[in-house]
């Protein structure tokens, strides 16, 4: 019997209390870290993503008319025919939510609901893949649908990139339902439906170093991002950059800077994610902590997604007590870093990061030790 995270409890509670009556079903889907592989999941590469113990959470019932979300974080409640839903005249946090309506296709039934969540929004853990999974299962599971896991993850992506507008890869999703307690996962995303489980060193804690920074070009940018990726695809005829050879780009005359920056990112990235779950296998502290710095510095350098804030975290973390390693996590412009720190001391190491980034930013981080968890579920209460 599985015992309900704490947030669950709490978006059960509300809905009773906001809507009079107790809700039939439940679900919940974790969010994610990602310990190496960005910005290659649109391009079909590698990517080493674990769940992590902290959720989004969903309580409904079938509504007597159109759909009804609440949530206790956002002012305004979502409203929409599940059977039709529109992009526009709706909260820019309800899109998750509707989204997935829309892309598991016509029909679905509309429901009243509460969300509660302990993902913080902003830190790059995923919050927006977290809500569409949560809501995924719940359809699935209140409609009785024969729809696989790889196909809802197909469906939350395609809710994001078509209906928010975000042009995301397929890695959070696959993250938030395919999760593995104590594992992180393997993707290969040319074949994203069978992700290998790869259990993390019981002495090490994965450590989420929160910037409390977020610059609002990050949904542009990463798009742009995305676009560059594509059009460096296209000039170097290959599918996508995974089939592209660092010799290719190194000596490619038909892209511009840009486009072979990008590219030098996702081909050096792909072998950078195979070199680094060899290491963590092996416990190799010196190789994890290299992996994880020449990732950063890529990300930093070739695709141009860090900023002061990323990069003074890492410095911070890095030269802190029991770190392995640490790199920036997620689309970047802000957000988090994840660290992998010895179990044992997690106090001293949030200690000495949390002061050396505040000497260098005046800025106050967050930290959150997560473990990881399995996967998205829902079911009737």
């Amino acid at each position: 019997m599985r015992t309900f995270p704490p947030v669950l409890t709490k978006a059960i509670a509300e809905f009773e209390r906001r809507y009079g009556q107790p809700p039939t079903h439940y679900a919940v889907a974790p969010g994610r870290v990602n310990l190496i592989g960005e910005h290659t999941d649109y391009q079909g590469g590698f990517v080493f993503p674990a769940a992590i113990d902290k959720y989004v959470a969903v309580a409904a019932r079938v509504a007597p008319e159109m759909s009804v979300v609440s949530s206790s974080v956002e002012p305004e409640p979502a409203v929409f025919f599940a059977s039709n839903p529109k992009k526009d005249g709706i909260p820019a946090w309800s899109r998750y939510v509707s989204g997935m309506a829309w892309a598991m296709g016509p029909g679905r039934v509309d429901i009243q609901g509460h969300v509660e969540s302990d993902l913080p929004v902003g830190a790059g853990l995923s919050s927006s893949a977290a809500m569409e999974m949560a809501f995924g299962c719940l359809w699935r599971e209140m409609e009785g649908l024969l729809i696989s896991n790889p196909a809802l993850a197909l469906a939350g992506q395609r809710a994001e990139n078509e209906f928010v507008g975000v042009q995301c890869g397929i890695m959070d999703q696959t993250a938030s339902l395919f999760g593995v307690a104590d594992h992180a996962l393997l993707i290969d995303t040319e074949n994203p439906s069978a992700p290998t489980p790869i259990p993390l060193p019981e002495d090490v804690a994965l450590v989420v170093c929160d910037t409390r920074v977020k610059h609002s070009l990050g949904s542009s940018a990463y798009n742009e991002r995305r676009a560059e990726a594509e059009s460096a695809a296209r000039k170097l005829m290959v599918p996508s950059l995974r089939r592209a050879t660092l010799l290719q780009v190194e000596s490619s005359q038909a892209m511009n800077e840009k486009e072979q920056m990008r590219a030098r990112h996702i081909v050096t990235e792909n072998s950078r994610v195979e070199s680094f779950v060899q290491a963590l296998k092996a416990k190799d502290r010196d190789a994890v902590r290299h992996w994880m710095r020449a990732s950063h510095q890529s990300l930093r350098t070739q695709f141009e997604v860090s900023c002061f804030e990323l990069d003074a975290m890492v410095d911070a973390a890095e030269h802190s007590v029991g770190c392995w390693g640490v790199r920036m996590t997620g689309g970047g412009f802000g957000g988090s870093c994840i660290a992998l720190v010895d179990r044992d001391k997690i106090s001293g190491f949030v200690k000495q990061t949390e002061a050396a980034y505040f000497s260098a930013t005046a800025r106050y981080p967050l930290f959150h030790s997560v473990s990881a968890a399995d996967g998205a579920y829902a079911a009737a209460l």
